[in-house]
């Protein structure tokens, strides 16, 4: 419609008005469903969502398996190890969850609810009674040194069976990594976290020892299954619960201590 030079141009209709919102909002919900982790690359609903399940686990393990009265209190009798989960948990975020967690724009209800339903909540919540599991199975040790030394046969066998099991889980997300054409950095990730315990560990090997304590291995396991099929998924939510679990328990202690 033409208007003269001077003259206000005429108001859109309703109608107008109404399409170029609808195509906007049309435009953006298909860029950000569309693109390769849906915007992966900031932090998200589903951070604070993340953030959420965490607090929620480090206050069950305080209250209801420990009997603590205050729901952030660790096991070493401070709130520090609760403020640390909370300063780490959107860079763990970013290094795994973003990646698999899924999204409700998207995604049907019904898969929705049971990859957050069974393939998370559920092995975090199980995670979270990682010490009930071992006194159960009757295999509540430590990987210290002296532990490891003085393991009992169906300890040895468990500890046997279970990096066994690490291994094939290991394998099978060097096989992801490869099919997502990461798998450089994947392994180089995972070797160079290995190798800097590893050097920290002989460097101080004269004056201390290192304890591997559970809530490390569960956490250096969590960006480890960053990958959306349901086995990746169900291992980053155990894992984690594991994590949570020996830092709401324990806290976070030391990896070396004086010999």
């Amino acid at each position: 419609m033409r208007h003269r030079i001077g003259q206000a141009a005429p108001a859109a209709s309703p109608v107008e008005e109404t399409d170029v919102c609808v195509t906007a909002m049309t435009a953006v919900s298909a860029n950000e469903v569309g693109r390769p982790g849906g915007g992966a690359g900031a932090l998200d609903s589903r951070c604070a969502w993340w953030c959420l399940l965490l607090t929620g686990g480090f206050a069950y393990v305080a209250l209801a398996l420990c009997g603590r009265s205050d729901p952030f209190l660790s096991g070493n009798r401070t709130h520090r190890d609760f403020l640390l989960v909370l300063l780490l948990a959107p860079v763990f975020y970013y290094l795994a969850p973003r990646n698999n967690l899924p999204r409700r724009v998207g995604t049907a209800p019904r898969t929705y609810a049971l990859r957050v339903g069974l393939g998370y909540v559920l092995p975090f919540f199980l995670g979270l009674h990682f010490k009930h599991l071992g006194e159960f199975l009757g295999l509540s040790f430590s990987l210290t040194e002296s532990d490891l030394r003085a393991l009992p046969p169906p300890a040895q066998r468990a500890l046997a069976g279970a990096g066994v099991g690490l291994c094939a889980l290991l394998a099978y997300h060097l096989a992801l990594a490869r099919r997502e054409a990461i798998l450089l950095r994947y392994v180089a990730g995972l070797v160079g976290t290995i190798a800097a315990f590893g050097l920290v560990t002989w460097a101080l090997r004269g004056t201390h020892y290192a304890h591997v304590h559970h809530y490390m291995w569960g956490a250096f396991l969590v960006p480890v299954c960053r990958f959306k099929p349901w086995p990746s998924l169900v291992g980053q939510a155990a894992f984690l619960g594991v994590a949570i679990e020996g830092v709401s328990r324990w806290g976070m202690d030391p990896w070396w201590y004086p010999r």
